[in-house]
């Protein structure tokens, strides 16, 4: 393969990782959006100190989703680069 084609591969792996972080950020609103409703008195009442451990370890995970949300992301988007730039060296 010429040089100029694994370069080429190289720049397309790097505008899907803009456009992946791009979505991310436009989907962080909504999401934390989501969370705080799921985390409010009438929901599951996260605040309260008297639920059960079932509700307190749901709070956890729906307190978690954004983190790993953005985290997967980011590092399919890492991979898919990282991926392209490997096979563009190997080749």
């Amino acid at each position: 393969m010429n040089k100029k084609a694994q370069n080429t591969g190289i720049f397309a792996g790097i505008m899907i990782f803009i456009t992946v972080i791009i979505v991310i950020i436009q989907l962080i609103t909504p999401i934390k959006d989501q969370i705080n409703d799921a985390r409010s008195p009438t929901k599951l009442d996260c605040t309260n100190s008297s639920i059960t451990t079932m509700q307190k370890a749901t709070c956890v995970v729906v307190d978690t989703t954004l983190f790993y949300f953005v985290g997967m992301a980011i590092a399919g988007a890492g991979a898919f680069l990282g991926g392209k730039f490997l096979l563009s060296k190997l080749t």
